[in-house]
Parts: structure tokens; sequence; C-alpha cells
């Protein structure tokens, strides 16, 4: 597991190893985490605590699908 983003504990831990799982095969654990630190950046305060690691879920799953992230080498 990895460390808390943005010190908000085992929410963003999990939220962050769930996405790292489902984009294993396209995208680097790096880019999983600023997509989540960035998006959490952006939602805090926005969304009650209780739905923040869903919309986290989706916002940055969403970002990663449809923003094609994926390094070019």
């Amino acid at each position: 597991m990895s460390a808390p983003a943005r010190g908000h504990g085992t929410e963003l831990t999990a939220v962050t190893d769930r996405l790292v799982i489902q984009f294993a095969d396209v995208m680097p654990r790096g880019v999983v985490e600023a997509e989540v630190a960035a998006a959490d950046q952006e939602l805090r305060g926005q969304v009650p605590t209780g739905a923040m690691a869903e919309m986290l879920h989706r916002l940055v799953a969403a970002r990663l699908e449809e923003n094609d992230l994926t390094p070019q080498a």
C-alpha cells in the first residue's frame, strides 16, 4: 500500500490503490497518484466527506480514460 496522499489517511490510499490496480496495464502508479492528489485538491470542500472517496475514484478514472494520460515512449 502507498502512503496516504495529502495526509487524508486511508481514504485516499484506498482510492489510489484501487485505481492503480484498475489501470495497471496502461498507467504508472506515479501518474495515478498525481491525478488523485490533483482531484483531491479540487474536490476538497466541494464534496461532502462521506462521498469523497467515490467522487475521487470516478473523477480520476474518467480523466485517466478520457484524456489518454498514458506516457508516450
